[in-house]
C-alpha cells in the first residue's frame, strides 16, 4: 500500500494495483505494451527510438524519417492511447491522400478488433453498433466522449473545413500541399498539440521544410535514419546504395538517411493531376501473384489461368498498352488506356503482377491483346523488358499477334528522335524527360484521365520528384512503376502521332518538370 495525505491531514491508503493502473494509463509505452499486439499476435514492444518519441511531451514535434523505422506504429499508438485515456476531447489524423490514410486505419482497426478492452472503449451509437463512421470520412468516437477524425487532405484541404481539434497527427507531411497546410492550421485549437511524421522529399518551397528548420524555436525536430531498425545490416545498406544509385543521391538521402539532401522538385503538377481524375465505374485493377501461377503447366494452361484472373470480354475501340516490366524482384505494371476520336487517353485497366517471371509476363500481354487488339504497345527495355520484347516479336507462338508492327520498347536512359528540323537534322530528347513532358502536356491540355478510385496511381503521380545533377534530370525511385508504365503508353501514342502530322518540326525545349528550381545551394 501507498499512503497519501487526505484533506483532514490523515493519510489515505491507495491500493498498489490502482497505482500500477495509473502508471500504465499515463504512459503510452506501458499502455501500448499492455493493450496492443503485433500483426503476428505477439505482444507489442517498442524500439529505443520509438520509446523516446512516445514519451516526448513536447507540444509540437516534427520528424525527418527514413523508411522502415516504425513511424506508423508510433503514430497509431499515440492516437489510440489519446482516445482511450482522454475524455471529451478531439483529434485529427491527416495524410495527403486516402491511400496513405488506409494504412493507418488498417492498423487502428487491427488493434481495436483484437483486444476486447480496446473494443469496449469505443462508444456505441444509437443503432447499438460501435460508433465507427466510414463515410464520407472515417471517424471513431470513444466511450469517454473523445472523437478522432481521419481525413485525406487532398490538394486543397477541402476535407478540413469546419474542423477544430485539440490534437493533430500528420503522416507523410512533406507531401501536403500549401493549400492543405493553410487549412490545417485553422483546425488546431489554442494550446493544441501537433505531431508531423514524414520522409523528406527535398522540396524547399514547402511548409514541411520550413518547419523542420525550426526558426521559431517552437518545434522539436527528430530525425530517424533507416539504420535505427534493429535488423539493419551492412548487406542491407549495400543493397539500398545500389538501388538508389549511391549514398550521395537524393533518393538515398531522403528515404534512408531522413535528410533533405539536394533540392528536389515535383515531376508532375499535382493540381493538374487531380483535375484529370474522374469517376470511372468501368475501371478495373487486377492483381496477380506468382503463387497463383505455380501449378500451371504449358502455354495453354497459363493463358487459361490469365483468362480467368483477368475476367475480360472483347472491347471495341482504340487501345494502348503501357508496361513497366521491371526486374525479377520488382512488380510489373501493365496499364491500358482507351483513346477516343479527340485524342483523349482514359485509363481503363491496371494489371499488377507480383513476382511473375518474364515468360509469363509475355503471355499476360498476349492475353490482354486478344481482348483489346492494341493499336499501340509501349514497354520499357530494361530488365525483363528486353526479354519480353524479344519473345513477343520472335517466338512463333506469338506470330498471329503481329507484335513487331505495334510494339515499341523504350530505353529510359537513351535519347528518342522526335523529328527533324528544317535542315534535315534529327531532333533528339532524353527519353524519360520526353515521356514526362508529354504526360505533363496532356495533363495541362486535359487529354488524359485517371480513375479517382485507384489510390496507388494518385500516390505515385503526386509524390515523384526530380533533382538536377550535371545538367541531367534524375527522378526519384521506388514508387514509380505505374508512372513508368504510363510513360511508355503515352510515348507510344505520341510518336505515332508525330509521324502522322509532320516529320519537319521546330526545335522545341522539352521541360521535364512542373516546378521551377527556385533555390540554389
Amino acid at each position: 500500500m501507498n499512503r497519501k495525505p487526505s484533506k483532514g491531514g490523515e493519510s489515505k491508503e491507495i491500493p498498489e494495483e490502482m497505482l500500477q493502473a495509473y502508471q500504465i494509463l499515463k504512459d503510452p509505452v506501458l499502455w501500448g505494451e499492455k493493450f496492443l499486439l503485433n500483426l503476428d499476435g505477439s505482444p507489442r514492444s517498442y524500439w529505443k527510438h520509438q520509446i523516446e518519441d512516445l514519451r516526448n511531451a513536447s507540444p509540437q514535434v516534427i520528424h525527418q524519417d527514413g523508411r522502415e523505422v516504425g513511424k506508423t506504429i508510433v503514430l497509431t499508438t499515440l492516437v489510440l492511447h489519446f482516445g482511450f485515456t482522454t475524455p471529451n476531447s478531439s483529434g485529427l489524423v491527416i495524410t495527403p491522400h486516402q491511400g496513405h490514410l488506409e494504412t493507418i486505419i488498417e492498423e487502428v482497426e487491427h488493434q481495436i478488433f483484437n483486444n476486447p478492452d480496446l473494443e469496449a472503449s469505443i462508444a456505441i451509437n444509437r443503432l447499438g453498433h460501435l460508433d465507427i463512421k466510414r463515410k464520407p470520412y472515417y471517424q471513431i468516437r470513444f466511450a469517454g466522449g473523445t472523437l478522432i477524425h481521419f481525413r485525406p487532405a487532398g490538394d486543397k484541404g477541402q476535407s478540413l473545413r469546419s474542423l477544430h481539434v485539440n490534437r493533430i497527427w500528420v503522416d507523410e507531411g512533406a507531401w501536403l500541399t500549401e493549400r492543405a497546410w493553410k487549412a490545417l492550421r485553422r483546425c488546431l485549437n489554442a494550446n493544441g498539440h501537433m505531431r508531423i511524421y514524414s520522409n523528406p522529399n527535398g522540396l524547399r518551397d514547402s511548409t514541411y521544410y520550413r518547419l523542420t528548420q525550426d526558426k521559431s524555436g517552437r518545434w522539436f525536430v527528430v530525425r530517424w535514419p533507416s539504420m535505427l531498425h534493429p535488423n539493419w545490416t551492412k548487406a542491407r545498406e549495400e543493397e539500398l546504395v545500389e538501388f538508389y544509385g549511391g549514398r550521395d543521391t537524393s533518393g538515398y538521402q531522403h528515404e534512408i538517411l531522413g535528410e533533405h539532401g539536394s533540392p528536389s522538385y515535383a515531376a508532375f503538377n499535382v493540381e493538374a493531376f487531380h483535375a484529370n481524375q474522374q469517376v470511372n465505374h468501368a475501371y478495373r485493377k487486377v492483381v496477380v501473384t506468382g503463387e497463383e501461377l505455380l501449378d500451371c503447366s504449358g502455354d495453354d494452361d497459363i493463358r487459361t489461368r490469365f483468362d480467368l484472373l483477368f475476367g475480360l470480354t472483347p472491347q471495341p475501340g482504340e487501345f494502348v498498352l503501357g508496361g513497366d516490366l521491371g526486374y525479377t524482384s520488382d512488380p510489373c505494371e501493365l496499364v491500358v488506356f482507351e483513346r477516343d476520336d479527340e485524342g483523349m487517353l482514359s485509363m481503363v485497366l491496371r494489371v499488377h503482377l507480383e513476382h511473375v517471371a518474364y515468360p509469363y509476363i509475355a503471355e499476360a500481354i498476349a492475353v490482354l491483346d486478344t481482348y483489346f487488339e492494341f493499336t499501340w504497345i509501349g514497354i520499357d527495355k530494361g530488365g525483363n523488358g528486353l526479354a519480353v520484347e524479344q519473345d513477343l516479336k520472335r517466338l512463333d507462338k506469338f506470330s498471329d499477334n503481329n507484335f513487331s508492327d505495334r510494339l515499341e520498347a523504350f530505353d529510359f536512359g537513351s535519347s528518342t528522335t522526335i523529328g527533324f528540323n528544317t535542315s534535315g537534322k534529327q531532333i533528339k530528347k532524353r527519353t524519360k524527360e520526353l515521356m514526362t513532358s508529354l504526360i505533363n502536356g496532356r495533363l495541362a491540355r486535359k487529354l488524359v484521365t485517371f480513375p479517382d478510385s485507384d489510390l496507388e496511381v494518385e500516390d505515385q503521380f503526386t509524390t515523384q520528384t526530380y533533382t538536377m545533377s550535371n545538367g541531367k534530370v534524375i527522378y526519384s525511385k521506388g514508387r514509380d512503376h505505374i508512372i513508368d508504365a504510363v510513360r511508355c503508353a503515352v510515348l507510344a501514342v505520341e510518336l505515332d502521332e508525330m509521324k502522322e502530322i509532320d516529320t519537319n518540326i521546330e526545335e522545341i525545349a522539352i521541360m521535364p518538370v512542373t516546378t521551377k528550381p527556385i533555390f540554389k545551394y
